[in-house]
């Protein structure tokens, strides 16, 4: 019999998990579970006001920066190869 393509497997794709799609072994990945993040939210947390809009997670803010450093990118640059590259969002 001819194998045939579920419809609905396109719809799981959004419900993956990075860590399902990333190599778990990769250096940056590595890298992210060496850093202590929950200090350095800590330490950034007193710079935030408790009302008004939410603000990007201090996380992100962090590793976007390390990253922009480690591949000496600009700010443009940066953002653009995060968004196109899964072990940097991770």
């Amino acid at each position: 019999m001819l194998g045939k393509i579920k419809q609905d497997l396109q719809q799981n794709l959004f419900k993956t998990r990075l860590t399902e799609l990333i190599n778990m072994d990769h250096p940056l990945v590595k890298l992210a579970h060496e850093i202590s993040w929950d200090k350095i939210e800590a330490e950034f947390e007193g710079l935030f006001s408790k009302e008004g809009r939410p603000s990007i997670a201090v996380r992100k803010i962090a590793g976007m920066l390390l990253l922009k450093e480690m591949f000496k990118e600009s700010d443009e640059s940066v953002v653009e190869r995060w968004i196109e590259n899964a072990y940097w969002q991770y």
